[in-house]
């Protein structure tokens, strides 16, 4: 007889959504926080669009869904310091082809392409990231972090809350993530002593950027973050979903994906927001730490719409008193059990799946990892029915 915390989808809200909300900030932090401190992107903006697309792909698909920064975009845009402008840019065109992919079920033909081993290879990729991500940040914590302890106790921190956190999803205590989450707020506090000012309501305005900054967009921010976002946030995200939820997840697409995630770009980019995906390493952190139905988005998007319209000048203070140790445990956590997704295949496949997934993550560009996995998968086929048309001819 299944029990009721293992009931899925719908709009319940209870402590494994709770927990399960605070999952992936690990990734959704300092990705943001470099976006706004360093691009100069209008932080209530960012957040309040942020908020908005996990109310929406919540109501939408009626299973927690994740939102993430892009990755590849985040990270250029970071290092070369781009204007916010083409920032918006990149997210709107990204939204339009998202768009164009849901039109007449073509994302959804595109998505047979990525067979299991290609899916499973993202998969590993991203897992690996993640937790390499997940050192960096306590290794070195970003300026944004507020009262952190000196070196080692970040890593020890963070080693602690990491064994915590597979005690706790093991007995089903999801409270624990959310008591220590708690816990390093409430030290950050007395140690940083952050001055908070009163609310005030802030409304992002509605604008296109420059059209002279649309091309350099694409060449620098879309084409590499295009295959990354089609492969792990559109079809790994399908693929998941329906592995963690079953018929809950029945409302789960790629093309509904695209829709969700396009008209969440499109927003965004005219908001003066971040640009967006449903990435699949999210919906591995939100499930695995406790959250089964859609009312962890009503949770965290609705605690960041409000941040977004009252807190935007605050932003930055609000998000350095998250402890930076338990973010980072909570993000090695959902990558090393993303990770382990690609335990599923055997002989060949699994071959191809380690060899593209750990390829793609030494250096950095997951886009590697989706050429070699299709490559691998789909090239030997193609030469066979070659060199047979040929023979035949």
């Amino acid at each position: 007889m299944r029990r009721a915390e293992d009931e899925v989808g719908g709009l319940r809200i209870g402590l494994g959504e709770a927990s399960g909300a605070v999952a992936d900030l690990g990734v959704l932090v300092p990705l943001a926080a470099a976006l706004i401190l360093v691009n100069r992107l209008d932080a209530g903006a960012v957040l309040l669009c942020a908020g908005l697309l996990y109310l929406a792909s919540g109501l939408w698909f009626r299973i927690p869904f994740p939102v993430q920064p892009f990755k590849a975009v985040t990270a250029i845009a970071v290092a070369e310091g781009l204007a916010p402008g083409v920032i918006h840019a990149a997210g709107l065109e990204m939204g339009g082809l998202l768009l164009v992919l849901s039109i007449g079920g073509l994302a959804n033909a595109v998505a047979r392409i990525f067979t299991k081993p290609v899916i499973r290879a993202l998969q590993l990729g991203v897992g690996i990231l993640l937790a390499i991500s997940a050192f960096k940040l306590v290794a070195k914590p970003p300026d944004v972090f507020t009262g952190v302890p000196a070196a080692p106790w970040p890593i020890v921190l963070a080693v602690a809350t990491f064994g915590a956190t597979l005690w706790a999803v093991h007995v089903r205590r999801h409270g624990l993530a959310l008591a220590t989450l708690a816990a390093g707020v409430l030290a950050t506090a007395v140690s940083s002593h952050p001055h908070l000012t009163a609310p005030a309501f802030h409304l992002p305005s509605i604008g296109l950027p420059p059209a002279s900054m649309f091309g350099t967009a694409f060449w620098l921010l879309v084409i590499p973050q295009f295959p990354l976002t089609f492969g792990n946030a559109v079809v790994a995200t399908d693929d998941l979903a329906h592995e963690y939820f079953g018929g809950a997840a029945g409302r789960v697409t790629p093309s509904r994906i695209c829709i969700s995630d396009g008209l969440g770009n499109l927003t965004s980019g005219l908001l003066g927001g971040m640009p967006m995906c449903h990435g699949a390493g999210g919906l591995t952190a939100h499930a695995k730490l406790g959250a089964r139905t859609a009312g962890m988005n009503l949770l965290l998007g609705g605690t960041l719409v409000v941040i977004g319209l009252f807190f935007a000048a605050q932003v930055p203070v609000i998000l350095g008193l998250l402890p930076v140790w338990a973010l980072a445990a909570f993000l090695a956590y959902a990558g090393l059990r993303h990770a382990a997704l690609v335990g599923d295949l055997r002989g060949a496949p699994l071959a191809i799946a380690l060899l593209s997934g750990i390829v793609g993550a030494l250096l950095g560009n997951l886009a590697v990892t989706a050429g070699l996995a299709l490559a691998a998968v789909h090239l030997p086929g193609l030469i066979a029915r070659l060199r047979s048309a040929r023979s035949s001819a």
